[in-house]
C-alpha cells in the first residue's frame, strides 16, 4: 500500500506536534485511563469497558489500528474492523476513541484526518459505525468527513443511536 503523506521510517505520518504510528498495547494502556467522557460512555452504550474497546482490535490480525500521538504521548486511537458479510465487499466498523487532547489541539490533528480517512478507505468499499445522536460535536464531524446518516435511529442498549457510513466513491455503491 501507498504510503501516507509525509511518512517517515519510524511513524506513519508525522506533521508538526502530531505523528501518527501503528498502535502498540503500551498506546491503549495510556488510552484507557485518559479517555474523554464521551468516548467513555460510547463504550458504555456499547456494553464494553475502555479497556477492551481498545485492546480488541491490537489482538485481531485483520483490523488496522493506528495512535495519534501530540508531543510523543498517545492522544487518539482509531481504526477498522471488519464486518464479516459479503465477500465481495470489504466493509469495515470504522472507530476513534481519544483523549481531551484531540479537542484541545483540534486544528493540528484536523490537518491529517482527510488525508488518513481517504487513505484508509482505499482499502475498503464503506466504513461504519452508529454514534448517539446527542453527540453533536461528532455528528458534525463526520458530516465534514463526508460520512452519510441514516435516517432510522438506532436503539442500543436503550439508547438513541444513528448508523454513519462513507462509502469508497471508487467503488460503485451507494448508501440508501
Amino acid at each position: 500500500m501507498k504510503p501516507f503523506p509525509n511518512s517517515t521510517h519510524n511513524c506513519f505520518h508525522h506533521d508538526g506536534d502530531v505523528k501518527i504510528v501503528r498502535s502498540k498495547l503500551d498506546h491503549a494502556k495510556y488510552l484507557q485511563d485518559h479517555l474523554r467522557l464521551t468516548d467513555i460512555r460510547e463504550c458504555m452504550i456499547h456494553s464494553a469497558t475502555p479497556w477492551r474497546a481498545l485492546h480488541y482490535p491490537l489482538r485481531r490480525k485483520d483490523s488496522d489500528t493506528w495512535t495519534g500521538l501530540y508531543k510523543d504521548v498517545p492522544a487518539v486511537m482509531f481504526g477498522v474492523v471488519p464486518i464479516n458479510g459479503d465477500n465481495d465487499i470489504r466493509s469495515g466498523q470504522i472507530w476513534l476513541l481519544g483523549t481531551d487532547e484531540i479537542d484541545k489541539h483540534a486544528r493540528k490533528f484536523m490537518r491529517s484526518t482527510v488525508d488518513m480517512l481517504n487513505y484508509i478507505q482505499r482499502s475498503w468499499y464503506t466504513l461504519e459505525n452508529v454514534v448517539p445522536i446527542e453527540h453533536q460535536k461528532t455528528l458534525n464531524f463526520l458530516h465534514f468527513l463526508g460520512f452519510e446518516f441514516s435516517d432510522n435511529v438506532v436503539n442500543i442498549n436503550g439508547f438513541a443511536c444513528v448508523r454513519f457510513v462513507r462509502c469508497n466513491p471508487n467503488k460503485d455503491l451507494q448508501f440508501g
